[in-house]
């Protein structure tokens, strides 16, 4: 497993640096000092290039062909989807808002939002459940725009 390798190279480096570190406060201050010092980067040097090369021949490396543009497209419908389904939350939690301002009980509103190719959002319909639809209809039309669809919620669940 990759994750054992790597927690044997990361042991091995770290004792080869103990090593080196007790190696050097002995030979601190003697004539051997330069020859243990070349010694010891030797040492380490062939350590840490077993360990890389090891590596290599642990991970595989994946091609660049596997990863295709539909890949990249389901990425950018995920992307998509994600945003209306954030945009019409937060569009139905603002007409909500502006209804209970104005009086109006709402048991539901749904609103259902559309990511055009060039990333513009277009409200398709709302879907409003009130005891006074009328009323909500007329505010959410003054606040989306008189084209907008507003759907009686009430007369879709009879």
């Amino acid at each position: 497993m990759i994750t054992d390798y790597m927690l044997t190279a990361v042991k091995s480096i770290c004792y080869v640096s103990a090593g080196i570190f007790l190696l050097r406060l002995i030979t601190d201050g003697t004539k051997m000092k330069n020859q243990a010092d070349f010694v010891i980067k030797l040492v380490f040097a062939v350590v840490f290039v077993s360990v890389i090369i090891k590596g290599f021949t642990q991970f595989e490396i994946p091609e660049i062909e596997a990863y295709d543009e539909s890949d990249y497209s389901s990425a950018v419908d995920m992307y998509r989807k994600e945003v209306a389904e954030k945009a019409a939350k937060n569009i139905s939690g603002v007409l909500c808002t502006q209804l209970e301002a104005a009086g109006i009980d709402i048991e539901e509103l749904v609103t259902e939002v559309n990511i055009s190719e060039d990333g513009s959002i277009d409200i398709s319909r709302v879907i409003v459940s009130s005891a006074d639809s009328t009323a909500a209809a007329e505010l959410i039309r003054k606040s989306l725009g008189q084209e907008t669809e507003v759907i009686n919620g009430n007369e879709r669940k009879s």
